[in-house]
């Protein structure tokens, strides 16, 4: 296991969850070319991956890539195929984590990819692609990592998104329904400017919307970032109820 590397102010904090150790290397190389972006450890088995994430300083990292496929401890030459969602669901059920979580796979399965979305994952990433897409799949890769995901619907050949709110955009939507500002939601989540965090909420605002929502804020002059914590309040209601 990798030794926790000093953690400097402004940068992204990446821990690896991956039991491929030459790809686990390519990838801390590439990544770490990015002043901004860090890796702090790297982690190789699913009981490792546990003890970590479990771990009251989980919450010191920013982003997480994280193999579907791991042995379930040091030395184990079998893997589980469902090592990585309960990884992941460990992370947003019982641990809170807000972080970015980013899914590696070699598989091309439609099924896993929407597993692990629904797990709570916010990108994935097939491995298997042609070497002449490798460089656009890490440049892709370092955008998701900085929160930048960009959707990609061919195939999952690289990176995409979730339809639904991701555990960081909940997290940015609890916030300002207890009216915390822009610039206490920046500093909370990670967002570089108050205004950066305000297009995201932007954003946000417009996936919880109905386009009847929007053409009938038009027509009533109102904002939709009322209507908007006002839907997202009320699932966040019939959530607990049920």
């Amino acid at each position: 296991m990798e030794n926790q590397m000093e953690v400097v102010n402004n940068t992204t904090r990446i821990l690896i969850i991956e039991d491929d150790e030459d790809f686990s290397s390519i990838l801390r190389r590439v990544i770490e070319q990015d002043s901004e972006l860090q890796v702090v450890e790297v982690i190789n088995c699913e009981e490792d991956a546990l003890n970590r994430v479990k771990s009251p300083n989980i919450h010191q990292v920013d982003c997480v890539l994280l193999d579907l496929q791991l042995p379930m401890s040091r030395g184990d030459k079998t893997v589980s195929s469902l090592a990585g969602i309960r990884i992941l669901e460990e992370l947003r059920h019982q641990q809170g984590f807000y972080g970015t979580i980013i899914v590696l796979t070699n598989s091309k399965s439609p099924a896993d990819g929407q597993r692990a979305l629904a797990a709570g994952c916010d990108g994935y990433l097939c491995k298997r692609a042609k070497i002449s897409d490798v460089p656009e799949m890490l440049a892709e890769l370092k955008m998701a990592i900085k929160g930048e995901v960009i959707l990609v619907a061919s195939m999952m050949r690289h990176v995409f998104i979730r339809d639904d709110i991701s555990a960081k955009e909940a997290r940015l939507l609890d916030l300002l329904s207890v009216d915390k500002s822009w610039a206490e939601i920046a500093r909370e989540l990670g967002y570089k400017t108050p205004k950066a965090a305000a297009n995201v909420g932007d954003r946000i605002f417009d996936k919880l919307l109905t386009p009847q929502d929007r053409q009938k804020l038009t027509a009533e002059g109102s904002k939709k970032r009322h209507k908007a914590l006002e839907i997202w309040q009320s699932r966040r209601l019939s959530h607990s109820r049920g």
